[in-house]
């Protein structure tokens, strides 16, 4: 396995992300560099028989190929590390088919061969991309030296290739990355479910990526090459989301001039996605019941109904349960949508995942491509793994592409990020990590040494002032640690005036407060 040696060193922030899954998941990666993958491009048996021994005898991985068009092929679903091609080859010929994989493979060394060149033919092929030319019939001592060459020269390459290949397959599925055991059960529950028809209930805060996991599941259901149709309740108001969902017939409303099918029948054989399905109303809510039991949708205004094999994938980021108690939605509504319920997690309780969440983000962000920016600083990086992130994977990526616009080099030295409070975040992450009784005990030990700090420790005064008794109030402040002293103390070294006429400190300011 690759080091970081060939990345930029802003990437090496305290631990490395493979670190991290170690750690995480007491897993170590592997250290062993992967044999490479050869691909023997020639029309003659023989000549493929040859090279194979050689390479295979030597400790390399050989795939052979007899034409370009099976070669490109190949390109396109194995992983090729080296390419030695003939130049006459059936169809598209050898030259052709160097200038066609180094377009779309530039990083992949080609090694061109044939009996019959001119310094022409030579110069011409290595114009197109290939890196060295052998002539045959050709020495076995001659084509291994090229062959070595080449592969060294691209080793950094290769490296950062196998690199990228690792993170995919430990930290990536589909287009959501993660390093947690949290999100990689949640990955593994995608994969459970998707095979099945039943309906999935995700569940999530705006910016962990719903729709990402609704699309996740689709593609690896039986129902990929079906439509994926997405609907965000939010955006329409009832009757217009009705229509939406549902299609209407022609003159079944003022200026429906013609007949328009809904989501649910342009989802059929697919999967149709409902965002923010709190948003639905009742009735529309009683309406897609029916349509989840008897399999048929009726347009608005039609006589008669179509039959629609569609799955149901709905997203919220409310508690719909809270929803179903306060009567806001149907209880069998919401049985029937929850079947799999999936949860997940935000950015701010998995830190860990923000660099690789930055490093596939530049590396797949256009800008920062032509730019060549290669990372961000470890302030930056810092910075943004402090930052709670309230609008999670989407907020975050919103930044840094306003920081890919900025960024005057090739490594990301500021971000902007957005103007909050820092008490709101507190309050956020105590309520996510706290219970409602420890949340509820905090705040009240909050209020009360507030209101001793007001009236200088005087217990009575403030007893009076929370309208609850003298013992009452002792007892909480035993129970929370705050000793009166301690607030007569902080009011002698403020030289805070005493309340004149028995009035509360609280309505006669001290001095120095606004």
């Amino acid at each position: 396995m690759p080091t970081l040696h060939n990345l930029p060193s802003t990437w090496r922030h305290r631990k490395s992300e493979e670190q991290c899954l170690a750690e995480t998941r007491g897993e170590s990666r592997p250290t062993d560099f992967p044999i490479p993958n050869l691909l023997v491009v020639d029309a003659d048996a023989a000549i493929r028989e040859q090279l194979e021994h050689l390479y295979a005898h030597n400790g390399y991985s050989v795939i052979i190929s007899p034409s370009a068009e099976a070669s490109l092929r190949r390109l396109e679903e194995e992983d090729i590390d080296f390419v030695i091609t003939d130049i006459v080859l059936p169809g598209i010929d050898g030259v052709q088919f160097i200038s066609h994989s180094h377009r779309k493979y530039p990083e992949l060394p080609v090694v061109a061969m044939t009996a019959h060149a001119d310094i022409q033919t030579a110069v011409d092929v290595l114009k197109l991309g290939a890196c060295d030319f052998v002539m045959k019939p050709f020495d076995g001592a001659a084509v291994l030296g090229s062959t070595r060459a080449a592969l060294e020269n691209t080793k950094g390459n290769r490296e950062i290739r196998q690199l990228r290949r690792w993170l995919k397959d430990h930290f990536q599925f589909n287009e959501m990355l993660s390093q947690t055991p949290q999100m990689r059960r949640v990955f593994e529950l995608i994969q459970l479910a998707a095979p099945t028809d039943m309906s999935v209930l995700i569940h999530g805060e705006p910016g962990t990526g719903k729709e990402l996991v609704a699309n996740a599941i689709h593609q690896h259901s039986g129902r990929y090459t079906g439509p994926f149709v997405t609907i965000h309740c939010g955006g329409y108001p009832e009757d217009l989301l009705e229509r939406e969902l549902f299609g209407y017939g022609r003159n079944a409303f003022a200026g429906a001039h013609e007949a328009k099918l809904g989501k649910i029948a342009l989802a059929h054989g697919g999967t149709l996605f409902l965002d923010q399905i709190e948003s639905m109303s009742l009735a529309t809510q009683a309406k897609l019941v029916c349509v989840l039991e008897d399999r048929r949708v009726q347009r608005l205004g039609a006589c008669d109904s179509t039959y629609v094999d569609t799955r149901l994938i709905a997203a919220s980021s409310m508690s719909l349960k809270e929803l179903v108690f306060e009567g806001k939605m149907q209880s069998d509504f919401y049985s029937r949508i929850n079947t799999v319920p999936i949860y997940l997690i935000p950015l701010r309780e998995r830190p860990a995942d923000i660099p690789l969440v930055v490093q596939n983000f530049l590396r797949q962000h256009p800008v920062a491509e032509s730019k060549k920016i290669a990372g961000v600083s470890d302030k930056v990086l810092g910075r943004l793994m402090e930052y709670p992130w309230p609008g999670n994977v989407r907020e975050l990526q919103n930044v840094l592409e306003y920081a890919i616009l900025l960024a005057p080099g090739r490594i990301i030295e500021e971000v902007k990020l957005p103007e909050a409070t820092t008490d709101s975040y507190r309050d956020k992450r105590q309520i996510a990590s706290s219970s409602l009784r420890q949340w509820l005990r905090e705040k009240e030990k909050s209020y009360l040494a507030q209101k001793l700090e007001d009236l200088n420790g005087n217990i009575g005064l403030t007893a009076r002032s929370c309208r609850m008794g003298v013992r009452t109030l002792s007892r909480k402040m035993r129970i929370y640690g705050l000793d009166k002293k301690l607030f007569k103390e902080n009011a002698v070294t403020e030289k805070a005036p005493r309340p004149n006429h028995g009035q509360p400190a609280l309505l006669s300011p001290r001095h120095g407060r606004a």
